[in-house]
């Protein structure tokens, strides 16, 4: 039934379209192949950027000679790469929910930014709406708890960083 159905929307402006391509994108994916593989990815990259921010923080004059403090403000200042990442991922994956729950597909004929509106098929609306709910919301879920955890990480640190600091 659906492949009789004539679409005015281009191919890859359809939610269910741009879904698999998010899903089958190198940085998108991490999320999809569960939570080891996905935390994995976040310390990878914040290992790989900490010496890049310890060179910085050692360049300041104020904490100069002070090992302690400038590993704990790289530690701090990296924590910002993971975050970066999961706000990325959470933007995309949004996106996506979103197109996928309307009930209407906003979309460009052509390179003018002629925005068009089409009214999904019931159909669509009801495959679309299960994709959202059984693939996309997990996701965000999981993104949402991970940021939740690396903002309280973050709070810490820099908590226990002023006390330590103020304490000299």
């Amino acid at each position: 039934m659906e492949s009789t159905l004539k679409s005015p929307v281009p191919n890859e402006q359809i939610p269910l379209q741009e879904f698999i391509e998010l899903s089958s994108s190198f940085f998108f994916s991490w999320p999809k192949k569960g939570i080891l593989i996905f935390l994995q990815k976040l310390i990878l990259y914040w290992f790989l950027t900490l010496p890049i921010f310890l060179i910085i923080s050692n360049g300041s004059y104020s904490i100069k000679g002070d090992v302690v403090k400038i590993m704990a403000i790289s530690f701090i200042s990296s924590l910002s790469v993971p975050l970066a990442i999961l706000i990325r991922q959470f933007l995309g994956w949004n996106y996506i929910f979103t197109r996928l729950r309307s009930h209407y597909i906003f979309y460009e004929e052509s390179d003018w930014h002629d925005g068009q509106v089409w009214k999904k098929p019931e159909t669509w609306q009801i495959r679309d709406n299960l994709i959202a709910t059984q693939e996309v919301a997990p996701i965000l879920s999981l993104i949402k708890n991970i940021t939740i955890f690396l903002l309280i990480l973050l709070t810490i640190s820099i908590s226990l960083f002023i006390l330590f600091a103020s304490l000299k």
